[in-house]
């Protein structure tokens, strides 16, 4: 039987074995698009092209077999880079594209935060670059098994707002995967949206440690989250970026509850001892309100208090 994707041509390369870029790489190859995975870690990237990746949903288990590789020069194949890195990581990959693409190739980026797409485009230039948000859960229960936990939309647009055969195609190969892809012509509005629901539900989660439906179903956490949305929503505003005002304790609450059983990503990376991207979301409000000289407190608290917490893991090493 031929797959769907096995016709449109289009290779891809997916930056990132973390939770979403081990998702997305699994169901785009069990789709039959011709793709591979690249990994930073040698040895991890050795076990998961011997082993393959178990992708785990509420239908069961599926065992996926794709090419897994830590040689950059893998690149010089593909057509699109589709980076699911840590924003943190966003420039040392941004040179390493730049040094392996083919010249013809573009990246689109799904990474939480702010500034992902800029960091791209200055290596690779302003017409290769895509940006995106995703709503999809996934939960990385150990290298090459993840769990899908539950699908959420993604949403995708060139930062010059116009139509692109080359986000066409990327569109198609992730729609024929599965997942719900649309295509906004005001990117900037998408990506600060994503933000500001990231800004009020990552760090809230990751200090009290709560699941996403406990934080809905606290006084203290829910009305955390609503200052921090409004907050960040008047630095968007002053900004001239183009985000809708709503309710954001209706919005807050509708999400929290939907996604009731998911720890959020800041909150894995907390549990695990490891960074946050707390710099590229809440820390990027900041430093544009900032810009703005406009006051920005409640986001500023909860950076300063999850960068305190990653502190802690340094300090607690020295203690055992």
């Amino acid at each position: 039987m031929t797959h769907p994707l096995a016709t449109t041509g289009i290779r891809l390369a997916i930056i990132g074995p973390g939770a979403l870029g081990t998702l997305f790489a699994a169901r785009l190859a069990l789709a039959g698009a011709p793709l591979l995975l690249l990994d930073y870690r040698q040895e991890r990237a050795h076990a998961l092209q011997r082993d393959g990746i178990r992708l785990r949903d509420a239908a069961g288990e599926q065992h996926v077999h794709l090419t897994v590789t830590a040689d950059p020069q893998a690149l010089g194949e593909v057509d699109a880079a589709l980076v699911l890195v840590k924003a943190y990581r966003t420039e040392e990959i941004a040179e390493t594209l730049a040094a392996h693409l083919p010249a013809h190739a573009v990246a689109l980026t799904l990474q939480n935060g702010l500034g992902n797409v800029e960091t791209l485009q200055l290596h690779l230039g302003q017409d290769r670059v895509f940006g995106g948000t995703t709503a999809q859960g996934a939960f990385l229960e150990s290298p090459g098994v993840v769990r899908d936990m539950g699908a959420g939309p993604i949403t995708v647009g060139s930062p010059c707002g116009q139509a692109d055969a080359r986000l066409d195609d990327l569109c198609q190969a992730l729609l024929l995967a599965g997942f719900a892809v649309s295509i906004t012509c005001d990117l900037p509005a998408a990506l600060w949206q994503k933000a500001i629901l990231n800004a009020a539900i990552n760090p809230v989660g990751a200090l009290t440690r709560l699941r996403n439906g406990q934080l809905a179903a606290h006084l203290p956490s829910r009305k955390l989250m609503v200052a921090a949305a409004r907050e960040a929503h008047a630095v968007a505003r002053a900004l001239g970026v183009a985000v809708e005002a709503q309710d954001w304790a209706a919005r807050l609450q509708a999400i929290c509850q939907a996604t009731a059983p998911n720890i959020n990503s800041m909150l894995q990376d907390v549990l695990r001892g490891r960074r946050t991207e707390i710099d590229a979301i809440n820390g990027a409000i900041v430093r544009a309100a900032e810009h703005l000289q406009q006051p920005a407190p409640i986001n500023h608290t909860l950076c300063c208090l999850v960068q305190a917490v990653e502190q802690g893991y340094a300090e607690a090493a020295t203690l055992t």
